[in-house]
Order: structure tokens, then C-alpha cells, then sequence
């Protein structure tokens, strides 16, 4: 992904900043936006998630649990696990978008077609791991 790309994703989302969505109200949603736009570290972000999204399946429906699970913070710790590194909520939502992922919005939370079994077992494995490393010490 180029900035020209990251950039058009994020203008086909108006209230879009690196913590998900924001009222354009908030006083501080234009610092914040102009800051997610021209910030080179929320790219390289979407990059990171493009690497890890790109490997999930596309459901045809939205399901009770997509509303809750496949939402980017749900899946923020699978993302920054697979990239190394941190990466927001705003960055995993261009991502999917650009990836072609259906998003619907709820009460103003953000969610997506991700496949659920996908997403279950991979949210399986994490907190097995995370469970492994408290034990281990690490």
C-alpha cells in the first residue's frame, strides 16, 4: 500500500482517526485526523494489518458474533502479534476496507465480515499463547 491509496481509503471514512471512529464534534477530532492522514507511522501501521488480514476468509453475512468479536480492538492484539509492533484500531479498519471487507457500524462501533471460525480459533491460539507466557515467565 501506497500514502495515495492509504489516503483515499481513509477519505471514504469522514470520521476516521488512528483510535477508530470520532464525532467531528470532539474538539480534538481534527488534530487528530490530520495526524492520522500525514503521520508516515499509521501507514506503515496499515501495512502491517494489510499482511495479517489478508490471510482471513470473507463471510457473505453479518453474524451476532462478527458485531462482537471481529471488531478492531477485538483483534488489535492478533495484528500487533503477527506484525511485532503496535498498530491502532484506524489502521486495521483501512486495512480491511482496502482488502475489500464489508463494514458495518453499530451504535458507532466498527465491525467486519471477517470469518468468524477464522477469527475464534485465531483468538483461541492468542490467548493460549499470552496463557503459556504468563507461565513461562516471558
Amino acid at each position: 500500500m501506497i500514502r495515495k491509496v492509504f489516503n483515499e481509503v481513509v477519505q471514504k471514512v469522514p470520521h476516521l482517526v488512528a483510535e477508530g471512529l470520532l464525532s467531528p464534534q470532539n474538539p480534538a477530532f481534527e488534530t487528530k485526523r490530520n495526524e492520522f492522514l500525514n503521520n508516515a507511522i499509521y501507514l506503515q501501521q496499515t501495512i502491517d494489518a494489510v499482511n495479517y488480514l489478508k490471510s482471513l476468509g470473507k463471510s457473505t453475512r453479518f453474524s451476532q458474533w462478527q458485531r462482537a468479536h471481529c471488531v478492531p480492538q477485538r483483534i488489535q492484539s492478533l495484528v500487533e502479534w503477527h506484525a511485532g509492533r503496535e498498530v491502532s484500531p484506524g489502521a486495521i479498519i483501512v486495512a480491511a476496507l482496502y482488502l475489500g471487507f464489508t463494514m458495518g457500524v453499530l451504535d458507532g462501533k466498527v465491525y467486519f465480515n471477517f470469518l468468524s471460525r477464522q477469527i475464534e480459533m485465531e483468538l483461541f491460539q492468542h490467548r493460549r499463547r499470552q496463557l503459556i507466557k504468563q507461565v513461562v515467565g516471558a
